[in-house]
């Protein structure tokens, strides 16, 4: 009897590493994450996570909120995982990162088209440091090494206008609070394309990210989730890079590879 009761309770113990509901925790952007007025979550991240946790034991619930108190959640414990996150020194002390890549995106610098002449010596991001312009980019976020690397530098800092909610940075240009705005390559052009009055005035100028910045992870909280249930996400992500199903499912949003293809370099997009 003795016996058995122990085995039930080691049994107990270790279920929550075979099966948990995990609570992601994202802001929404368009192709990447969206959320309908049912409530129903859609796009390319979301098909791609579903992939990776069919994989898995565990099953999943999406939250949304602003990056920073996403960041601030995991920190915290309240949200177990994030996706498509970069790994930085600083995120390291409160959270764990997959090492296999989740997915590519490649950010872009959006120029305002009549400000175009600001940015003629502009050919790489650190040149920003140099001009007389205002750029805007989301709170929190570190969009490649080199980004990273350039906040440090007061000169470039300065250059640099926060805003809350990426969705918004299009009408935060034509306002006149910046002169240009980083944002995903896939998801500004898409954006600009469905709306004309941000399309007319706002054009794609300088690419920022190398192919090796370009790979996204994910991200887990120390506060709720093992080491264990990382490596199970690192098989699972593993697998469906290998399996094709990750070109399969990336293919039906945009040609990811075409712009991989061209990503080696920082370039501009006249």
């Amino acid at each position: 009897m003795v016996k058995l009761v122990v085995i039930v309770c080691l049994l107990a113990c270790s279920f929550p590493l075979q099966s948990k509901e995990i609570i992601i925790g994202v802001n929404q952007r368009d192709i990447y994450r969206m959320r309908s007025e049912e409530g129903i979550w859609t796009g390319l991240d979301i098909e791609l996570i579903a992939a990776v946790f069919r994989r898995t034991p565990h099953t999943f619930k999406v939250i949304d909120m602003p990056w920073t108190r996403v960041l601030k959640s995991i920190e915290t414990g309240s949200v177990d995982i994030t996706l498509a996150a970069v790994v930085a020194p600083e995120r390291e002390n409160y959270a764990f990162f997959s090492q296999q890549k989740f997915r590519y995106s490649h950010y872009t610098l959006f120029v305002i088209k009549n400000k175009l002449d600001l940015f003629q010596s502009v050919t790489t991001l650190a040149d920003l440091s140099k001009t007389n312009v205002l750029v805007g980019a989301l709170r929190g976020a570190i969009y490649s090494d080199s980004y990273y690397s350039l906040l440090k530098n007061e000169a470039f800092s300065q250059r640099i206008a926060y805003i809350d909610n990426d969705q918004n940075m299009p009408n935060f240009a034509l306002k006149g609070r910046v002169d240009a705005y980083i944002d995903s390559e896939i998801e500004g052009k898409a954006y600009l394309g469905k709306h004309p009055k941000y399309n007319n005035h706002i054009m794609p100028f300088l690419q920022i990210t190398t192919v090796e910045e370009a790979k996204s992870y994910l991200m887990f909280s120390k506060k709720t989730l093992s080491k264990k249930i990382v490596e199970q996400f690192d098989e699972a992500l593993k697998d469906l890079h290998n399996s094709g199903e990750y070109q399969q499912i990336t293919h039906k949003y945009s040609p990811i590879d075409k712009h991989l293809a061209i990503g080696g370099e920082k370039h501009r997009m006249h």
